[in-house]
């Protein structure tokens, strides 16, 4: 009997939902619109979201939620104190740029010039997957920001292991 509670232990861990993870590169046209990468489709898909949330980032780039996603971060900034400096700035620039964006039939979605504005969006956009959520870069970018951020690799490295990874 213990051995079956194992398996379906084992079992259930295997069904995990599926998270947004990898680089794709599409292209926005002069209007805005984005294909979403068929593989982020899916997980759309698998968590029931028929549209996206896009918002700023801290760093130069957009960042996309599902709506159940998008409601965490909502509950969390309400808790955020209306007097901290950190805490007012992350609700005015992240919360406060949100934007409902619909998907259309093609699997493409509309960023708004302000958003696209903010993270220089031109021709080629890459999508990187960070499980609950996407980010949105322009392609030449996001190699710079992470050629900078890689650049101290031996910092880096003590903060990631200070972290357990």
């Amino acid at each position: 009997m213990h051995k079956k509670c194992h398996l379906v232990s084992f079992a259930a861990k295997k069904v995990r939902v599926r998270v947004f993870k990898g680089h794709y590169v599409n292209s926005i046209n002069n209007k805005g619109r984005l294909s979403i990468p068929s593989k982020f489709r899916e997980v759309m898909g698998r968590w029931g979201a028929d549209h996206l949330i896009i918002t700023k980032s801290i760093d130069p780039c957009l960042v996309a939620f599902t709506p159940d996603e998008w409601e965490k971060m909502e509950e969390k900034a309400r808790h955020l104190s209306m007097v901290r400096k950190a805490d007012i700035v992350f609700k005015r620039h992240v919360v406060g740029s949100a934007e409902e964006c619909q998907i259309d039939a093609q699997g493409r979605i509309l960023i708004p010039g302000a958003l696209r504005e903010y993270a220089g969006l031109k021709r080629k956009c890459l999508f990187v997957g960070i499980t609950d959520r996407f980010e949105v870069w322009d392609q030449d970018t996001y190699d710079e920001f992470m050629q900078e951020a890689l650049g101290e690799t031996a910092d880096l490295r003590k903060e990631l292991a200070e972290l357990g990874l």
